[in-house]
């Protein structure tokens, strides 16, 4: 019978995924965006959500409120 050695493809596996793992903790957080709060919906304006980070554009005009996760949303400056 022939000698069969093991693989090293999982050990250098291990040290790859240690690679990407590390490099996805030192990312920079993304900067803060200056929003207020919006009262109502105009077309072309970018709305983010607090909650969840939503981002959305408007299309058309609307005297309501633009609401995601029961808040209002916020506009971007």
């Amino acid at each position: 019978m022939a000698n069969v050695s093991k693989s090293t493809t999982s050990s250098s596996w291990w040290k790859e995924r240690g690679k990407i793992t590390a490099k996805s903790e030192t990312t920079k957080p993304k900067k803060k965006v200056k929003t207020k709060k919006a009262s109502k919906a105009e077309t072309g304006l970018t709305y983010i959500c607090e909650v969840c980070g939503c981002e959305m554009v408007c299309a058309s005009d609307s005297s309501g409120e633009v609401v995601c996760c029961g808040e209002p949303m916020c506009v971007v400056l």
